[in-house]
């Protein structure tokens, strides 16, 4: 951590929302500030939705106890946090001169930042980490299905195929519901081997295992007379 908050753009970033954000008295403001704005839109994993900025303030300004308001219709976990923890400012233009409201903003950012830069030394990493944080939380089948992140480690660690995104969502609700048991993520113990299950397939998936003899366990021995064709992989997927 000591190592990432210490790269010049991280530090940078951090100090000007420190010393900038008790001016922000509006969205607009808020708006206007590009670095302010990438820092609180990084906080919930948004960073790459900077550049959309109609749809962004609308996410910001739209009530979200509003049942017709676009966070609700999307059912996008991001932007439900995002504007159920930023509404207030639209009310309250004292809302950044609450210390607690500009660490929450920072400590989000500097989890996600984290994960990111963690995640450039090892393909899964920053899935991996996210996943741990967040699948504590994890109640019901949906919260999967619309969480990109968690899907992802889900559906990796099953070793289901890029292509169950392609179906329709009730095909892969009733897949998933075959495959997944909610109450696993209530036991940190099997969140942690549902995290080494998505790492080991993430390996298996992006390496060449003929440069990696480790990999080389899990996939089938050749016939004297070679390869006849692609042979499948058994594993033991069941927590």
């Amino acid at each position: 951590m000591k190592m990432f908050e210490a790269q010049p753009t991280t530090a940078r970033d951090i100090e000007t929302f420190k010393k900038e954000i008790s001016t922000v008295r509006s969205v607009d403001d808020l708006m206007k500030n590009r670095t302010l704005l990438k820092v609180t839109l990084s906080a919930f994993q948004l960073e790459s939705e900077i550049d959309k900025y109609a749809f962004v303030k609308k996410m910001l300004t739209e009530d979200p106890e509003n049942d017709d308001s676009l966070v609700n219709r999307m059912l996008e976990p991001r932007w439900t946090k995002l504007t159920k923890a930023l509404y207030a400012l639209n009310e309250n233009p004292d809302f950044f001169q609450d210390e607690k409201n500009v660490n929450a903003i920072l400590n989000g950012y500097k989890t996600n930042e984290f994960e990111k830069f963690e995640g450039k030394t090892a393909e899964g990493v920053r899935e991996a980490l996210y996943f741990k944080r967040m699948a504590g939380g994890v109640e019901e089948l949906s919260q999967i299905m619309a969480d990109k992140s968690i899907m992802h480690v889900v559906r990796v660690g099953l070793g289901l195929p890029e292509s169950f995104q392609s179906l329709e969502y009730e095909q892969q609700k009733t897949r998933l519901e075959k495959q997944v048991d909610i109450e696993d993520f209530k036991d940190p113990a099997k969140i942690d081997k549902m995290i080494e299950r998505f790492l080991v397939m993430t390996e298996i998936n992006n390496n060449d295992p003929m440069a990696n003899p480790m990999l080389s366990l899990f996939q089938p021995v050749a016939p004297a007379g070679g390869f006849v064709g692609p042979q499948p992989i058994s594993l033991n997927l069941q927590v």
